[in-house]
């Protein structure tokens, strides 16, 4: 069996990539070492909508989705955050294109008509997502001044 270094090695040399997530910038649709990912070299350029996996000048692995395609660089954001990255494409070395759910149910991220309408979704929210994050971070708040209060009572 051979051994590779890295993620891109291992993709450079077999042209398929699998396994678990580490991170929580694309929840809600990948979740830390709970969902298995397939990744493949690309052919070609990224389009909109597509999730990249690209390197860092420091050899950090990043999967964020393409949210604008120009000449020279894509413009990446990761479905749980909000800022936007800028990558070119040198720095690419995969592209999702599948992952199971729970290890237990396979998502097809080319052929499925849910996931598409996820991407689209999450893509055209970008302008609000500020205020979704405010939003969320305030229930939080609440529910843990309630959780707080209850807690105290017993």
């Amino acid at each position: 069996m051979t051994e590779y270094t890295s993620i891109k090695e291992i993709l450079e040399k077999t042209g398929t990539y699998t396994g678990l997530t580490v991170g929580v910038s694309m929840q809600p649709l990948l979740h830390e070492h709970r969902d298995n990912i397939i990744v493949v070299r690309p052919e070609g350029r990224l389009e909109k909508y597509d999730v990249a996996l690209y390197v860092t000048a420091r050899g950090k692995y990043i999967m964020h989705r393409v949210i604008e395609v120009h000449n020279d660089h894509y413009i990446i954001m990761g479905d749980n955050l909000l800022k936007r990255e800028y990558v070119t494409d040198d720095m690419i070395c995969g592209k999702l294109i599948g992952f199971y759910k729970n290890g237990k149910r396979y998502v097809d991220c080319e052929n499925s008509k849910l996931y598409k309408f996820y991407s689209k979704l999450i893509v055209a929210i970008i302008p609000i997502k500020p205020a979704l994050f405010f939003v969320r971070r305030g229930l939080g708040y609440i529910k843990r001044k309630i959780l707080k209060l209850f807690g105290k009572g017993k």
